[in-house]
């Protein structure tokens, strides 16, 4: 059994060294300002979980679209206009000593009405989401197409703000597990009707955010 030692020594991911192995989970702050502009109080709390020798630190959802906005003071990486808050996060939290990955996501049928410009979309319009009541529009393969480059683009934004990582959010019934998931997505086409093809939206954003 290995000692709990091993916790505290360095561990390298990819290209990126971390001091040890503790790493904090994306957790929604809701500290940003309503247009998504980070806030000095939200680079105070990044900066102190840094002091306290976390190894990796990943934000909490960053939405990439405004029409997948999710929460009131959510933090928006979906313009340009946020790249300048977000090198003062990430240079608050580097000069810390820390390393930051910035999470990514859009809530698709999770995205409550009043929170986005047009109505939520989904893979599927049949689905009604149990937590906001939402009835969603289908995405068509422009939306598709056009959602997947607001991906590539977010991840432009993180890498030009300096952050060591991006973390794509698949998970927790947002727009990216609604593709991936055959409760959720009930279309006929390409990007459903296997596992493989349920996975096709979530590949085609991590080969489009790697160029």
């Amino acid at each position: 059994m290995r000692k709990i030692s091993v916790l505290f020594q360095p561990l390298k991911i990819g290209n990126m060294q971390i001091n040890n192995r503790f790493v904090r989970s994306g957790t929604y702050e809701g500290m940003a300002k309503e247009n998504g502009e980070i806030t000095d109080e939200m680079i105070n709390l990044y900066k102190s979980l840094a002091k306290g020798s976390i190894g990796l630190i990943i934000t909490g959802i960053s939405y990439i679209h405004t029409n997948g906005k999710c929460g009131a003071h959510q933090v928006g990486i979906h313009s340009d206009d946020m790249i300048p808050g977000l090198i003062k996060l990430v240079d608050g939290v580097h000069h810390e000593g820390g390393k930051i990955a910035i999470q990514i996501a859009h809530g698709g049928l999770q995205s409550p009405k009043k929170m986005v410009p047009e109505k939520p979309i989904a893979p599927s319009s049949k689905i009604i989401s149990p937590l906001t009541l939402n009835k969603p529009k289908k995405m068509n393969e422009n939306d598709i197409q056009a959602t997947i480059k607001s991906f590539s683009e977010a991840t432009r934004r993180a890498v030009e703000a300096n952050a060591d990582a991006v973390q794509i959010h698949a998970a927790h019934g947002y727009l990216i597990n609604q593709f991936l998931s055959p409760f959720f997505n009930l279309r006929s086409d390409k990007w459903s009707g296997s596992d493989e093809k349920r996975f096709q939206f979530l590949k085609e954003i991590i080969i489009e955010s790697k160029k």
